[in-house]
């Protein structure tokens, strides 16, 4: 969700990639609360579609996290890198989980989970809801920034270890963070590696979405309908399962890419809709959950609003909207404060 500054003209593809990952997120969430505040949901429907979401679309964020490692570093140095993610990754981290922690605990009489002060004010060294992402993402750009500083060429080897690292979390209960940075280290590196062949990748992007369509479909009816795995099971299957989504979503984007320029049509209008989304993605994963725990309780609360359909709809709608314009907000005169939540003051 970040360095977009280094971005060519040419990349608008890892903002659409972004923007598809992030409603993905979204639903995600809005759908597990929908489904725990028993408004009738389908719950086989419901498990399917959880597991196809989680099967990568987090591993999908640490690969895109990883595509501007190396031209980061030459541009920021190591150290000037790692300040860059303690203002956009930990402080935003801070903000938003004392902020969001601090209304769950008021709201917790009206929601479908109990959170108490003790929870929040571990954060720490336990963070809460999906603030995990930023802690965990921070400690694996510091561990990729110490491999890769001085010698680039380490990222091959890099992988190695961080494939050793992925096995090992299947085979072993590790303890957090180790646990969550050995399972996402790997995809952050690929992605890294993936850059040096985009173009390539770009020229058989058709191809790559053929491919990588049926080996997601393919993978996913055998992992979960003929194993009985859910997207949380420690299986090796797990990793070829999450590159294959992670593929289908970067080559369905860049060929998205390709109307970004051209003539208005539907597909015009969806690639755009997604450039907004993945350009908005920080603040939508901020705050997303507020917004739509928020629409949930108004729609059943007050409303008295119990179909399942219009809670998804609303919630969805809500989630990414709202984020999107209260981070505007910040271009208003007498609002520039609303910068102060998302990014550390200069």
């Amino acid at each position: 969700m970040q360095d977009t500054e280094l971005r060519t003209a040419r990349d608008h593809w890892a903002d659409i990639a972004k923007g598809i990952g992030i409603l993905l997120v979204v639903y995600g969430h809005v759908a597990r609360g929908v489904f725990n505040a028993d408004l009738g949901m389908d719950a086989g429907w419901f498990r399917l579609i959880d597991n196809l979401i989680y099967d990568f679309h987090m591993p999908l964020f640490f690969w895109l996290s990883g595509l501007y490692l190396l031209s980061s570093l030459q541009k920021y140095g190591a150290g000037g890198l790692i300040r860059s993610k303690l203002d956009t990754l930990i402080y935003p981290y801070l903000v938003w989980s004392l902020l969001q922690g601090s209304v769950e605990v008021f709201l917790s009489r009206y929601t479908t989970s109990q959170t108490s002060m003790a929870e929040v004010l571990r954060l720490f060294w336990q963070p809460r809801a999906q603030f995990w992402f930023l802690y965990v993402l921070f400690i694996v750009f510091v561990v990729a920034v110490l491999l890769l500083q001085r010698h680039p060429a380490r990222l091959k080897a890099g992988l190695l270890l961080a494939l050793a690292g992925w096995w090992a979390q299947t085979q072993w209960q590790l303890l957090f963070p180790f646990d969550f940075v050995a399972s996402f280290l790997l995809f952050f590196l690929a992605g890294t590696l993936f850059q040096q062949y985009r173009s390539l990748f770009r020229q058989h992007a058709l191809s790559a979405l053929l491919i990588s369509g049926l080996s997601f479909s393919t993978l996913a009816w055998f992992y979960h309908s003929q194993l009985g795995l859910h997207y949380d099971s420690n299986h090796w299957l797990k990793l070829p399962l999450s590159l294959s989504g992670i593929l289908l979503v970067i080559s369905a984007s860049m060929l998205l890419e390709r109307s970004h320029t051209g003539q208005p049509g539907l597909r015009t209008h969806l690639t755009q809709a997604l450039l907004l989304c993945g350009s908005y993605s920080m603040p939508i994963y901020l705050m997303h959950i507020l917004a739509g725990s928020g629409i949930r309780i108004v729609l059943k609360k007050i409303f008295h609003l119990q179909s399942a359909q219009l809670h998804l709809l609303l919630g969805c709608l809500f989630a990414v909207l709202l984020p999107v314009l209260f981070y505007r907000l910040r271009e208003r005169q007498g609002f520039q404060w609303i910068g102060l939540l998302f990014t550390a003051p200069r």
